[in-house]
């Protein structure tokens, strides 16, 4: 062996790195892709997404702002203030549900939750019709999030009412489908250009969110003009009905039902995120946990700080109006607007779960066309056809209603009936 000494102006430069030396990122990578391929999948999919990012994909599905202003008004129309103790019940339930969720996105990090856990648990079959309840019940979901634009931005300025003044019967629900196909071409465009887009838009949009979610709880908790006892009291709902009060309960409660749900989404972002067997799982439990805490106080603090429990506004517009009633236009209307950013952002999640489950069961050739489904393009890393497929199915179900004055009912309805169902 001969041994080099350094000559005359050299420094050494100590023992040069193996040629193979990578970083705990890729070696991550690396070991999360070795896992995938061990359930028999090849890699497509870029792994771009870390920690925050998939918290944020299950946050911003559930997404507390769109789904308590979405069907705040429901709830009270059906059962007045008591309406909030669905909200605890509805989130035990559903922990139950996120526990099981949680073991199985840590046994099967792979894209497309529900399909890939029943198949693996249940056998084909059952995987097959998991994943198409669920694939539906996605379109039906975004369409239903898309709604939401109009119970929103109108009570912003009236200029976002394109269609008629309002007061018809059917201007509503047409100037929705405007709206909504509005945020469905947006939400399309974004998830065909890839994940790190959607996540980098989604992750903005859920500090937005939480910010603003946390500062509404300050402002209405400052305004409270009543105690706890009014969300313990009947107020006469149900009087006449077979079932009285818990019928009028039960009923009401699709409010809360409709928002605590899609906190999977994390796990159907596996293939996608680093050390998806640790992180899903923890965005399961942080994500669901998170909504029912700050939209609980939301739902509990705006009961106790509207101005009139008994105003037919109330369960007509909402949140909206007590946010505006109580807060002033100037703060209401920032708070709206934080709203609007939550709801796009809930969109972009529906849809990016929703190509992802799609993308896992053509590959398994279950899916018509599932060649072309299950492709992912080399440009932009993700699959394009899904993206444009959702979207164009949510627009038709939204076209479908155009002239359907219970066009919000309906579609949030069937979404949450569906979901359900392909979780079960």
């Amino acid at each position: 062996m001969v041994r080099v000494t350094p000559g005359p102006g050299r420094v050494p430069s100590g023992p040069e790195p193996a040629p193979d030396a990578r970083s705990a990122h890729d070696i991550q990578s690396q070991d999360d892709d070795d896992s995938l391929k061990a359930f028999g999948y090849k890699p497509e999919l870029k792994r771009t997404l870390g920690t925050f990012h998939t918290f944020a994909a299950g946050i911003s599905y559930i997404s507390i702002l769109t789904g308590t202003f979405q069907l705040f008004y429901f709830g009270v129309k059906f059962a007045g203030p008591g309406y909030w103790w669905s909200w605890p019940m509805v989130f035990l339930g559903q922990l139950m549900v996120a526990l099981c969720f949680c073991e199985l996105a840590a046994s099967y990090p792979v894209a497309g939750s529900i399909y890939n856990w029943s198949k693996k648990l249940g056998g084909p079959h059952l995987g097959w019709l998991g994943g198409w309840m669920m694939v539906t019940a996605t379109m039906v979901s975004l369409a239903a999030v898309a709604l939401a634009y109009q119970i929103t931005l109108p009570q912003i300025s009236g200029v976002f009412q394109f269609v008629g003044n309002g007061s018809g019967p059917t201007d509503a629900a047409k100037n929705a489908v405007l709206l909504g196909s509005v945020l469905i071409v947006f939400t399309t465009l974004v998830n065909a250009f890839g994940v790190k887009l959607m996540a980098t838009i989604n992750s903005a949009g859920v500090m937005v969110e939480l910010i603003a979610a946390i500062v509404l709880i300050g402002l209405l908790a400052a305004h409270i003009t009543r105690g706890p006892g009014a969300i313990v009291t009947t107020g006469g709902f149900g009087a006449g009905q077979p079932l009285g009060y818990f019928g009028a309960f039960l009923t009401a409660s699709l409010a809360s039902a409709y928002v605590m749900y899609g906190f999977d989404t994390a796990s159907s972002l596996g293939e996608e995120s680093l050390n998806p067997r640790r992180n899903a799982p923890r965005a399961i439990l942080r994500a669901l946990i998170a909504s029912f805490l700050i939209g609980g106080l939301i739902l509990l603090f705006a009961l106790l700080a509207v101005p009139d429990l008994h105003n037919k506004a109330l369960a007509a517009d909402g949140l909206q109006y007590v946010v505006l009633s109580t807060l002033g236009s100037t703060v209401g209307q920032i708070v709206l607007w934080c709203v609007v950013v939550a709801i796009t952002v809930c969109a972009l999640a529906v849809h990016a779960a929703g190509i992802r489950l799609a993308f896992a069961m053509a590959r398994d050739n279950c899916l018509p066309a599932s060649s072309l489904v299950a492709r992912v393009s080399p440009r932009f890393g993700t699959p394009v056809v899904p993206a444009i497929f959702i979207g164009f199915v949510a627009i038709c179900i939204l076209v479908i209603n155009i002239d359907q004055p219970q066009i919000f009912s309906v579609i949030t309805s069937i979404a949450i009936i569906m979901i359900y169902v392909a979780y079960l």
